[in-house]
Formats: structure tokens, C-alpha cells, sequence
């Protein structure tokens, strides 16, 4: 099956996989994937054959092949937007204790 990277993206964060669609956003994937021909590629960031084909019934019978521009720039504001919080996480660590009192 193809399917643009971006539903894909959009499909693991309705799904709640904010840092799998972080993933998958930043991998060297094309953006239009092939399930069987990126299937490997895919796996290797996390997302392997069988939760992949859990998400792909949710897909529109008819996914475009060319990326609706609105919908992928609130695509990519979010997981930019989640990429930020999970490096400064990484970066900070816990903030348990600053700041109190």
C-alpha cells in the first residue's frame, strides 16, 4: 500500500504515538512510502509490519499521493513542536525540585 509519509505521521499521533510520529517525521523515508518496499526502513524506526498494518485500516480508501499543504503544515507544527519538548527533555532531565521552595 502507499500512503504519504505525513498521513502516516498524522495517523501515529491520532493513535497518541506522538514520538513514533516524531520518528518517522525525521527518518530518511520518502514521502510517499511504499508499505512493502519500506517496510524494513520503517522497522527500523519502530513502527514494524504488524502495528503497521493496525494503523493502515484507519486509512481513507483513497490516500493522495500529493500532500494536502494545510493539513501537512499542522502536521509538521506538531511534531516540531513535540521534537522540541522530547530534546529538552532529553537534554534537561527530570525537573523534580527546581524551583520550589
Amino acid at each position: 500500500m502507499r500512503l504519504t509519509r505525513s498521513s502516516l505521521c498524522n495517523l501515529l499521533l491520532e493513535d497518541g504515538e506522538e514520538d513514533l510520529a516524531v520518528l518517522v517525521a525525521r527518518a530518511d523515508l520518502p514521502d510517499v512510502l511504499d508499505t512493502d518496499r519500506d517496510a524494513a526502513a520503517l522497522a527500523a524506526v519502530g513502527l514494524d509490519r504488524d502495528e503497521l498494518e493496525a494503523l493502515l485500516p484507519a486509512l481513507p480508501a483513497a490516500t493522495p499521493a500529493v500532500p494536502d499543504e494545510s493539513r501537512d503544515a499542522a502536521v509538521r507544527h506538531t511534531l516540531s513542536s513535540r521534537w522540541a519538548d522530547l530534546v529538552s527533555a532529553w537534554t534537561t532531565g527530570p525537573r523534580t525540585g527546581r524551583g520550589e521552595a
